[in-house]
């Protein structure tokens, strides 16, 4: 392909040289001519009344004088016109020939000037680029905003193919001619920005045949983006040349906008209908779909065309938002796919990025939103570099198969990303169209890396069912088992209940008609002892007063054994209470008469239990270190600590202690040590104890050795 950048042919000098001596030519070739006409008139066949020889040099000198003025201005136009011509005489032209015209532009700043209308307006001679670059003073750039007319004059070769005017699309409305021709108007150019309407679209303006020279004006109009102007070149070529690169342009983006629009609305129906637990599909769908509407509407404007009264700067908002959302999504996406190696904070930090780049985008006024691309494609950047650090982190500690296919993506899109930003893709116009295919493909492989994870979802799903159809039919053996069980158990349950009311019976039978008779044995006793208290000696009194101990033990008996058997059947309730407050209702029943000392914790607690049995228990545990201690005077200490799950309890004594051998027989039934007839005692209050602080999760136990004294300690759940 060739390309031809501008040039001029004609030097100020060689204009001159030329100008005079065709103004020489034109005196000589006009003074012989007057002189044939007028001095030799006279032998002319036409009848010419002769004049004197004086009015005959006066009207042939001011005859050449006008002449000469006439022809030397005219001249002098033409030279001025082609001293701004760009030649291109000399090109040969061949099927993929491109003549760049991106310099010897004139350019007319704060002007709309029409063709025709060029005299005498202030120009400057510039190569197309954002005009911010040109100078508008020695210290001063011109603003992103206002308006402009280009103007290129050409001459190109007669011998061609038939050739047309490639124009690119550029950030403003335009309003081109061609040889004082009104070709086009995107938008609707003018000098104020109410009136002004963008549009961006490119053209290609078939160029006359017959035509050599054409001049080439554009009026344009930036009143929103920070780059103004024409910032790329225009094109002539031959017609089919451009039209061909066009449709493959077309072909390209129809290959890209579609299959991506189908990707982003395949996973997108898959996430919300069929497969919504993986996240990763949503983000994979909106980044598709995202990018798809991006792709359209930066080279077709279809919103553009069917709003055709549409707010350009809101269209280009609404572009920005997408391009950051695409980002967000892709972000997220991956963040999806390694949420385990990615750092809590990062999809926090992707999100608030975006978030304030959207809001930057939507509030930010005019020129300024246009400048948020190069801060969105550094956090890509910073983005990227986290990502491949992560997939490489993954790769080395074993989780290979999503990662590589996941890295050979990036390495794919990003190859195909810098081939088409910085490679020249106009020397094959077939690379546009590989190009997005290579986007296809990488956007293929990452439907890959989505139908990898569903694939393991699904095989994971069916294992599951399996699992749970092989769980289902133990559980359906285990139920008929159950069944049986429950079966037994209501029958053990009827037992249960029928021997609880005999054991209810007997209650009644012991606490009635066992004690009734005891009590009638006592006092039998003891009018027998009055009426014969005179006659009787000392040793028939004691026979009597131990008979009188013995009903009562045995009296006392029984009451310990009713207590024992209600233990269970008793409904506990639970309530807050001080244990001091509790220790000191204890220590007024055991210790009336203040004979003993009784030490309570030095802090009080407030403890949530049964009160009734807690109750129960201090007071058999206070009562035995009294009635079994060896000294005059007792001396217990009761401590308390509190666990995470359990309260603990400890009675200290200064009693005789216990051996060893005997910490655990004490808790057993009518277990007793002491086995003279001057402790009164049933061997039934530690069992109590023991069953009461079972019932409550607890567990009890002795520390103590001979002649040391004793400490019980014993432990209370939680609930």
């Amino acid at each position: 392909m060739l390309s031809i950048n501008s040039k001029e042919i004609f030097t100020i000098k060689e204009l001159k040289i030329k100008t005079v001596i065709s103004i020489s030519h034109l005196y000589y070739l006009f003074w012989i001519f007057i002189y044939m006409i007028v001095v030799k008139a006279k032998n002319s066949l036409i009848d010419i009344p002769l004049l004197s020889k004086q009015l005959r040099e006066f009207i042939c000198f001011f005859a050449i004088l006008f002449l000469s003025i006439y022809s030397s201005f005219a001249f002098a136009q033409q030279i001025k016109k082609e001293s701004y011509i760009t030649n291109f005489q000399d090109t040969v032209f061949n099927e993929h020939t491109e003549i760049l015209l991106d310099s010897a532009w004139l350019f007319y700043w704060n002007q709309l000037v029409e063709p025709g209308n060029f005299e005498n307006k202030p120009f400057e001679k510039v190569t197309l680029d954002n005009w911010r670059n040109f100078d508008l003073s020695d210290t001063e750039k011109l603003p992103s905003f206002g308006c402009a007319t280009y103007r290129l004059l050409i001459s190109i070769p007669k011998d061609r193919p038939h050739v047309s005017l490639y124009i690119p699309s550029s950030y403003a409305a335009s309003k081109t001619w061609i040889n004082g021709k009104m070709i086009s108007e995107i938008g609707h150019v003018s000098s104020s920005k109410e009136e002004t309407l963008h549009r961006r679209f490119s053209q290609i303006i078939p160029l006359n045949t017959y035509e050599t020279e054409f001049e080439i004006v554009i009026q344009v109009a930036n009143f929103y983006h920070h780059k103004g102007g024409i910032t790329e070149s225009l094109i002539v070529s031959p017609s089919h040349h451009l039209l061909s690169i066009k449709t493959k342009r077309v072909i390209a983006d129809m290959i890209f906008i579609g299959s991506l629009s189908f990707i982003g609305i395949f996973f997108l129906l898959f996430f919300l209908f069929y497969w919504n637990k993986d996240k990763a599909v949503l983000y994979f769908a909106i980044m598709c779909i995202s990018l798809a509407y991006m792709a359209m509407s930066d080279r077709y404007a279809p919103f553009a065309e069917i709003f055709e009264s549409a707010s350009w700067i809101f269209l280009t908002k609404i572009e920005y938002i997408a391009l950051f959302l695409a980002g967000l999504s892709a972000s997220l996406f991956f963040n999806a796919i390694f949420s385990d190696h990615t750092h809590k904070i990062y999809a926090k930090m992707l999100k608030y990025g975006f978030y304030i780049l959207a809001l930057l985008a939507i509030f930010l006024p005019r020129p300024y939103f246009t400048k948020l691309l190069m801060p969105f494609f550094s956090l890509m950047i910073i983005n990227l570099i986290y990502v491949f650090y992560v997939i490489v982190s993954a790769i080395i500690i074993g989780e290979r198969q999503k990662s590589i296919l996941l890295l050979v993506s990036m390495l794919l899109g990003s190859f195909v990303f810098t081939t088409h930003i910085f490679l020249f893709l106009g020397e094959n116009t077939n690379a546009i169209v590989y190009v997005n295919f290579g986007y296809i493909i990488t956007f293929l492989l990452l439907s890959m890396l989505l139908m990898m994870r569903f694939s393991n979802s699904f095989h994971e799903l069916e294992k599951a069912k399996e699992f749970a159809l092989t769980q289902k039919k133990e559980i359906s053996l285990q139920s008929k088992e159950l069944s049986n069980v429950n079966i037994e158990l209501k029958e053990n349950l009827r037992n249960l209940e029928k021997s609880n009311a005999e054991l209810d019976s007997f209650n009644h039978i012991v606490s009635h008609d066992l004690k009734a008779p005891l009590i009638a044995i006592n006092t039998l006793a003891s009018f027998i002892e009055e009426d014969i208290e005179e006659t009787i000696d000392e040793d028939v009194k004691h026979r009597f007063q131990l008979l009188k101990d013995r009903v009562s033990k045995m009296y006392a008996l029984i009451n310990d054994l009713l207590e024992y058997s209600k233990i269970t059947k008793e409904k506990k309730s639970k309530e807050l209470f001080s244990l001091n407050d509790l220790l000191n209702e204890v220590t007024s029943i055991v210790n009336d008469e203040n004979r003993h000392t009784i030490h309570l914790p030095d802090v009080d607690f407030e403890i949530f239990a049964s009160k009734v049995e807690l109750k129960h228990v201090f007071q058999n545990l206070i009562s035995n270190a009294i009635k079994h201690n060896d000294k005059d005077s007792a001396i217990i200490t009761i401590s308390f600590s509190k666990l995470p799950n359990e309260y603990a309890f400890f009675v200290s004594d200064n009693g005789p202690g216990i051996e060893a051998k005997y910490h655990t027989k004490i808790f057993e039934m009518f277990s007793q040590l002491n086995v003279n007839n001057e402790v009164e005692s049933t061997g039934i209050g530690l069992s109590i104890v023991k069953k009461i602080v079972a019932e409550n999760n607890g567990v009890i136990s002795v520390e103590s050795e001979k002649g040391i004294g004793t400490t019980i300690k014993f432990s209370w759940k939680i609930e």
